[in-house]
């Protein structure tokens, strides 16, 4: 049943968004069998950047539920800092994990003979597991496309392009386990494991660069660019009759947010309600300037 006042489009973005979560907590679960089972490296790379991922995901998952229901305005379609702290580990945890797997998948090529392979029904059973998880990646994108495809969430557009690494890496993942059942412990299975595991990681290192190229900016607070710094000015100067003095303008740029503080003089002969039409005056302009700008205006008597 949908919640009372929740938009019904909101509702079908968090629906998607937890089903493709809990999809990919079956995946993980999965994973985690057989990659034991087989000693498949481009199973076990999968498994460190599908957990990892769904990490992500449950975190999303969580802020979108609070931001639908008013309880994180602040963070409105991603733009606070909450959701780039979390890109920001979860882009340290990937990068740590890439090096990982594929200095292990390294190892053990070189190894030769001597490393640990699992036997063909191994195998096959992590060629089932991929594909699987391949089928699971594809769902689980078009149901988010399906319900972010409106472009208003940055929450789901970001879940959809992971999704899209997550389909990539899957395939090539399918293919590489595939070849190492065929033939396990031979040359050719060792070089599509090397080569399967070191793709995902080249993956988890792309998505790691795309993880802090966002989060590394919005995690700190910038002055406003010059373009809205104008527009700013615009607006005070739009308004310059309905207040008696300019007494301070603090501006910041936030993630994606702006922040504006004013302080606004007035004479003491002005009435309450002329300094509230004053200040709504000015937050509407700045708001037709600045959409979605956090204006709070401080009137003060001169």
């Amino acid at each position: 049943m949908a919640e009372p006042g929740l938009d019904p489009a909101a509702l079908a973005r968090e629906r998607s968004l937890l089903g493709s979560a809990l999809a990919d907590i079956g995946t993980v679960i999965l994973f985690t069998a057989v990659s034991l089972w087989s000693h498949s490296m481009t199973t076990l790379a999968e498994l460190v950047r599908g957990g990892l991922l769904t990490m992500l995901e449950l975190v999303i998952y969580g802020l979108m539920r609070r931001i639908h229901r008013g309880q994180m305005a602040a963070y409105e379609f991603g733009s606070g800092k909450v959701e780039q702290f979390a890109n920001l580990i979860v882009g340290l945890a990937m990068a740590a994990g890439a090096a990982w797997v594929a200095s292990r998948a390294i190892g053990r090529f070189t190894a030769g003979e001597a490393a640990v392979y699992g036997s063909a029904l191994s195998l096959w059973a992590a060629s089932g597991a991929a594909a699987v998880n391949l089928a699971v990646n594809v769902a689980a994108g078009v149901a988010l496309w399906r319900a972010g495809r409106d472009g208003t969430s940055v929450l789901m557009t970001g879940q959809i392009r992971s999704r899209v690494s997550k389909i990539l890496a899957s395939t090539v993942a399918v293919g590489a386990v595939v070849l190492s059942a065929i033939a396990p412990g031979s040359t050719t299975s060792r070089v599509a494991d090397l080569v399967g595991t070191l793709f995902v990681a080249c993956v988890m290192l792309g998505v790691t660069a795309k993880l802090w190229r966002e989060s590394l900016p919005d995690l700190l607070d910038r002055s406003l660019d010059e373009e809205r710094q104008m527009l700013l000015n615009r607006a005070l100067g739009a308004r310059f009759a309905d207040y008696d003095a300019l007494l301070s303008v603090r501006s910041r740029s936030s993630g994606r947010s702006v922040h504006v503080k004013i302080e606004l003089g007035f004479r003491g002969a002005m009435t309450l309600a002329a300094v509230d039409a004053a200040t709504a005056g000015l937050r509407a302009e700045i708001a037709a300037l600045i959409p979605g700008a956090d204006v709070t205006i401080v009137p003060r008597a001169v």
